[in-house]
């Protein structure tokens, strides 16, 4: 079963424009590493762990990859990948670019989802300091790495070790909330990609 139901996706299309669509399977013999190693292949993918409360295990583990944009920031340069459109320009304001970038977004919450169902996982290296503080700048730079680089993936899988279940979500963008039509058809296209993901589970003969 999935997540809201049709009927009150269309519903909760009136309140933002990105809702997540979910369905539950037994993790069984599933790991968030076995996973990782079926879903998790690409340049870009993440696999998180959290505690949450006095909880003496991670309680969550959190997988996602094929990112549907990368922002990536070096110096002053900033990129954004969205598919086959890359956009580049400059900033002194890294984290501002950021929150305008996802000012486009109005997320619809959906019960029996933790707090952390999608959106930007990166990481800040230490040279982000400087577009805070006036330092010196005298180290060379032996990594060449971004100094940040976040991904937003529309599709993520959620391990639950406490229920021993494995959540996988396709957070949906609306680009028109007005015809009914395109929203049930984007919730449609949303079950689909969400099969895909538990058949792709299911071949690798843990669940």
């Amino acid at each position: 079963m999935h997540y809201p139901s049709k009927k009150e996706f269309i519903k909760k299309a009136r309140q933002g424009n990105l809702i997540p669509v979910y369905r539950e399977l037994l993790a069984d013999l599933e790991t968030p590493v076995s996973a990782f190693l079926e879903i998790g292949r690409g340049e870009y993918s993440y696999l998180l762990e959290s505690v949450e409360g006095p909880e003496s295990v991670a309680r969550y583990s959190f997988l996602g990859s094929s990112p549907s944009l990368i922002f990536k920031s070096k110096a002053g340069d900033i990129e954004i990948i969205q598919g086959a459109k890359v956009k580049k320009f400059k900033s002194s304001d890294p984290l501002g670019e950021i929150k305008r970038l996802m000012q486009q977004y109005k997320f619809v919450p959906v019960e029996g989802l933790p707090r952390f169902c999608g959106g930007l996982v990166g990481f800040m290296s230490y040279d982000m300091v400087r577009f805070f503080e006036q330092i010196p700048d005298a180290n060379p730079d032996d990594l060449n790495l971004p100094d940040c680089l976040f991904l937003l993936t529309d599709t993520i899988l959620i391990f639950d070790h406490i229920k021993g279940v494995i959540k996988i979500i396709n957070n949906v963008y609306l680009k028109d909330r007005k015809s009914k039509k395109k929203v049930a058809r984007a919730y449609e296209e949303a079950i689909g990609k969400i099969e895909k993901v538990a058949a792709r589970l299911k071949k690798s003969d843990h669940i």
